[in-house]
C-alpha cells in the first residue's frame, strides 16, 4: 500500500495503519530526537506523541492532501518543530529561573514575597544532589567562569561543564515546578 492510499483509510478512521506508522517511526523517532535535541527519553516520549496526533489530526482535518515527502519525513518535521518550540520555552524559563537564581543568592534580606521562592530554589537544589548542585551553586551563586567550573569539578573542558549546566537546569526546572505546584496546594 502507497502512502497516498495510506493517508485515504486514515481519514476514514483506519485505526490499524496509525498504529502501524505509531510503532514503524517510534523507536527511529525517539533515538534521533534525544540525539538532535538534547531532551530525555521521557521528554522524546511526549514529542512523539504529539507529533503523531499533530499529523493524524492534519490528515483526518484535510490539512494534508498529499505529500511531497514521505510520511516519516512529514512526521519528523513536526517533532523538529515541537522539539524547538519546547526547548525555546525552556530556555525562556532557565533564564527567568537563572534570575531568580541570582536575586536570591545576592539578596540576604529577602522579602516576604520572594522568602518562598528562596525555599522552593533551596529545596528543588537539595533534591537535585551532586554534581548538579555544586555546579550551579558555583556558577549562579559564585559568579564563576564555567571553565573555571570545569577545572575544579575535574570536567574535560569548559564545554562539557556547560553541556552539563544545561541539563542540570532542565532537571532542576522540573523539581522546582514540582515544589511550585507542591506549594500552591498547601
Amino acid at each position: 500500500m502507497d502512502e497516498k492510499e495510506v493517508i485515504e483509510r486514515l481519514r476514514s478512521g483506519g485505526e490499524k495503519e496509525l498504529e502501524h506508522i505509531y510503532v514503524k517511526h517510534r523507536d527511529e523517532f525517539l533515538f534521533w530526537i534525544t540525539k538532535n535535541f538534547i531532551c530525555s527519553l521521557d521528554e522524546a516520549k511526549d514529542i512523539y506523541q504529539v507529533s503523531i496526533l499533530t499529523f493524524y489530526e492534519n490528515v483526518v482535518q484535510g490539512k494534508v492532501q498529499s505529500l511531497t515527502s514521505s510520511i516519516k519525513t512529514y512526521l519528523f518535521a513536526i517533532g523538529k518543530n515541537k522539539a524547538l518550540a519546547s526547548n525555546k520555552k525552556a530556555q525562556r524559563f532557565t533564564s527567568d529561573f537563572s534570575d531568580n537564581m541570582s536575586v536570591a543568592a545576592i539578596d540576604n534580606g529577602h522579602t516576604s514575597e520572594d522568602e518562598d521562592k528562596w525555599r522552593m530554589v533551596e529545596s528543588s537544589l537539595e533534591k537535585l544532589g551532586d554534581p548538579c548542585k555544586t555546579l550551579l551553586k558555583q556558577y549562579y551563586y559564585h559568579k564563576k567562569a564555567v571553565s573555571d567550573i570545569a577545572d575544579e569539578l575535574g570536567y574535560k573542558n569548559a564545554d562539557t561543564a556547560k553541556n552539563l549546566k544545561y541539563k542540570c537546569m532542565k532537571r532542576l526546572k522540573k523539581i522546582f515546578e514540582t515544589e511550585l505546584i507542591n506549594f500552591k496546594e498547601a
